[in-house]
């Protein structure tokens, strides 16, 4: 089928403005290790962070930005000097590359004159529109994505497919299970506006990370499986074709899913030229998340805060009864005019509530293999500190589990991978940058300079050039651990396909390959014995 190019002018200048900037900037070199004290960073190897992806890099600075954060669809302001949302969505629009342009087309059309369809859908996204927008802005995600529930369930979280998915993201039971969202008779993750979105991001960012950087592959696999995606890419690759979305063998719905989606955002983009009037949309939350505790009659605290109980109960349909479960963290969206009274309300009643749920960024939901002193690591936070401000009585805590953050904890910076990352991360090639020296760089590496310059054939005293390509890993080993020969790995608690790799500074499809391990399923479990070859078997595999 013909593929197009759609980068269109109305693209390059925010692009043309963004190489501008970004060439101006010089980026300090020096590597974020969490909990690391300041003495021992500069000695730290970028391999001891491997652990995390992708690198965390520069976390020190001095709080000035290089680009503008709408041109890279995020916002550390509120608002981000949109006074509409609709036109604060456009601004981070970022979704680019080749594409089908008459597939996109086709539903464009579809989308077109459609009044009635967008008159409904801001009534039905309004109150969730402008978290979702906020909560991919602190992921730097494209906010294209932030469309995604429009198709996926019409922004109506109490929706259920007949294959069972359900809310806004229309996730499946076991998908939802494995996210770490909790589903019973009393209580639905799925449904949970907050949870869910949180989980769904979640997910997505994971995809995104496992095809290597491509969002439209990464939105295929969430609407049909990573797993169907990856065997339509290996058939491709044996037959000698492509392998980008475009060209897969997909199910007719997963090869509609993203021109779906593509199509949706040019509309709005640009309505009038479409036949179609947008109302403005406040740039501000309408509704926003309070924490709450367990077993409170959400009716009952709305009728003595004087908010609407149905209305109350219709936005936050993942409680059966309109009651919490017995949990703590649950969440609970309100309307933004009557948080106050909705926390007094909970407050004369005797139920326990925090005041509001914490600001963006300030929880972190534990992944599978977490520790409290690792998430506290991640943080530069302290573990008492954890303990206190969640109630906990020891070092125990759950997959799925919500932890409140101090206020002077510190997010990690998210960063998506690029070419030279992957290169890094993959072949132990090193990109030069602004500022970068052989000796900070080999610092960095954990390698002395003499060592970098021989594995690179220069002298230690050569100029470098910004873009030029160091190896930083010598033939045959990698940085930080050598693999020899048929090594053997024995899986120990909290590792994972990716961090075993990256450790060992090998591909995980290779890790995988070896080890028979469905791509799929990529799953190991502690006590499991991993085969691990050389650096040097590798290459001549190659």
């Amino acid at each position: 089928m013909p593929i197009t190019r759609s980068v269109a002018l109305r693209r390059l200048l925010p692009l043309a403005v963004t190489s501008l900037l970004l060439a101006g900037c010089a980026p300090r070199t020096a590597l974020h290790l969490p909990g690391t004290p300041e003495g021992m960073r500069e000695r730290a190897s970028v391999y001891d962070q491997l652990a995390y992806w992708p690198v965390q890099e520069a976390a020190a600075d001095d709080g000035t930005l290089c680009v503008p954060e709408s041109l890279l669809g995020a916002a550390g302001i509120a608002g981000d000097g949109h006074d509409d949302l609709w036109s604060r969505l456009r601004a981070g629009y970022a979704l680019e590359g080749d594409v089908d342009e008459h597939r996109v087309e086709r539903y464009v059309d579809s989308f077109a004159y459609k009044q009635r369809l967008f008159d409904s859908l801001e009534s039905r996204a309004s109150p969730y529109l402008h978290y979702v927008v906020s909560e991919l802005e602190k992921r730097n995600m494209p906010l294209e994505i932030a469309l995604l529930p429009i198709i996926e369930s019409s922004y109506n979280p109490s929706a259920v497919s007949p294959g069972r998915a359900a809310g806004l993201w229309q996730i499946v039971p076991g998908t939802g299970a494995r996210l770490g969202l909790q589903q019973s008779r009393g209580y639905d993750g799925r449904k949970d506006v907050v949870a869910s979105t949180e989980a769904a991001l979640d997910y997505l960012e994971e995809l995104h990370r496992r095809f290597d950087g491509d969002w439209y592959l990464a939105l295929a696999a969430y609407n049909t499986g990573e797993g169907n995606v990856q065997r339509a890419i290996e058939r491709n690759r044996r037959l000698g074709k492509p392998t980008d979305y475009w060209s897969l063998p997909l199910s007719e719905q997963a090869c509609n899913y993203v021109p779906r989606l593509l199509a949706l955002s040019r509309v709005l983009e640009a309505p009038e030229q479409h036949g179609v009037e947008l109302s403005p949309l406040p740039n501000q939350a309408s509704w926003v998340p309070v924490e709450v505790g367990s077993r409170v009659d959400l009716q009952r605290a709305a009728s003595r805060a004087g908010i609407d109980a149905r209305e109350l109960l219709g936005v936050n349909p993942a409680f059966a009864g309109g009651v919490t479960p017995a949990q703590r963290g649950n969440t609970v969206l309100v309307p933004a005019d009557e948080r106050d009274s909705f926390v007094a309300a909970l407050s004369r009643a005797g139920a326990p509530a925090a005041a509001s749920a914490p600001r963006p960024g300030e929880r972190y939901r534990v992944r599978k293999g977490d520790t409290l002193l690792a998430i506290a690591r991640l943080h530069e936070t302290s573990v008492e500190a954890l303990q206190e401000l969640n109630a906990l009585q020891g070092d125990g805590i759950a997959e799925g589990q919500t932890l409140l953050l101090p206020e002077e904890a510190v997010l990690p910076r998210r960063q998506y991978p690029t070419r030279e990352t992957l290169a890094l991360k993959e072949q132990g090639i090193y990109t030069v940058r602004a500022g970068d020296t052989l000796s900070t760089i080999a610092v960095r590496f954990g390698l002395r300079t003499a060592e970098l310059a021989s594995i690179n054939g220069i002298g230690t005293r050569g100029t470098l050039r910004i873009g030029q390509k160091l190896r930083v890993r010598g033939s045959g080993s990698a940085v930080g651990t050598a693999v020899v020969p048929e090594q053997r790995y024995t899986v120990r608690q909290g590792d994972s396909i990716a961090r075993i790799a990256a450790r060992f500074g090998v591909r995980a499809r290779d890790l995988m390959a070896w080890n028979r391990i469905d791509p799929a399923r990529p799953t190991i479990r502690p006590g499991q014995v991993l085969l691990l070859r050389s650096a040097r078997e590798l290459a001549r595999a190659d």
